[in-house]
């Protein structure tokens, strides 16, 4: 007769079941289950099978010698700047703007602003009627390749454009928009504003986001202004303002995944 082995001798042949079946496990690692900082395949959100979403960041490059690349922490944008500058965030306009929208100023080691970036713009065109309209004049305009692909060959595409406009004198500025400022050579005002991704919005890098003839009383050390259009071309052909220029140029953005509106 075969005897019968007692409970003591059946819970050691268990630990040692267990024992060996975990070492085959590590050896063989063909185990299944849950790793550190996630779940398992079964976890995922993803479905097999499905397509990789598109990126929807700012594309990421390698600054030329002697810059350095600025990107926001969501990666919406980016854009290149000297290494001596810096960026720093500025304090929004309450109403003007979106939520969780970018401000930043770039400026120089002596502390001049070279040119803001803010986004989310939602200050809305201001009425232009016939008699508020003046002469403007482009003395500048460079296609932009916002996304990284060349631009397309349309007057309406994002550019980087250098313009005056005429009041008591004229009145210059300087940025990106992706809107003709009027009729006829005419405008009450120049918006420097270019349509971004849905979660950019309307955004603006340059030194005024909306360009308008001011007052003699409305004037300070701020304001940049010139006697002449020739004044004006030799201020903007200095190579101090050729770096201004090469910076806003560079600027790239996140771009919506494909079904999405901008």
């Amino acid at each position: 007769m075969r005897r019968r082995s007692s409970p003591r001798a059946d819970r050691q042949r268990h630990v040692h079941t267990v024992v060996a079946a975990v070492l085959a496990c590590l050896v063989l690692a063909s185990c299944t289950g849950t790793q550190e900082g996630g779940g398992g395949a079964a976890e995922s959100s993803v479905p097999a099978g499905s397509p990789t979403p598109e990126p929807t960041t700012a594309p990421l490059r390698e600054a030329r010698e002697g810059w350095k690349v600025f990107t926001d922490p969501s990666r919406l944008v980016s854009f290149e700047l000297p290494e001596a500058w810096v960026v720093q965030p500025l304090q929004p306009e309450p109403g003007a703007y979106a939520p969780d929208s970018l401000h930043y100023a770039v400026r120089t080691p002596e502390g001049t602003t070279a040119a803001e970036l803010h986004s989310g713009i939602l200050t809305q065109e201001a009425p232009c009627p016939d008699a508020d309209r003046t002469p403007y004049y482009v003395i500048g305009s460079e296609p932009l390749a916002l996304t990284g692909q060349p631009p397309a060959a349309t007057n309406i595409e994002p550019r980087f454009v250098i313009r005056l406009i005429t009041g008591f004198r004229f009145f210059g500025s300087y940025g990106i928009t992706d809107q003709v400022g009027g009729a006829d050579a005419l405008a009450c005002s120049l918006s420097n504003t270019v349509q971004g991704s849905e979660a950019l919005g309307r955004f603006s890098f340059g030194d005024f986001e909306v360009l308008a003839p001011k007052a003699p009383a409305n004037t300070g050390p701020a304001t940049v202004s010139f006697g002449t259009i020739g004044e004006a071309e030799a201020y903007y052909g200095t190579p101090e303002f050729a770096t201004i220029r090469s910076m806003i140029q560079s600027v790239q953005i996140a771009t919506d995944p494909p079904g999405q509106g901008g």
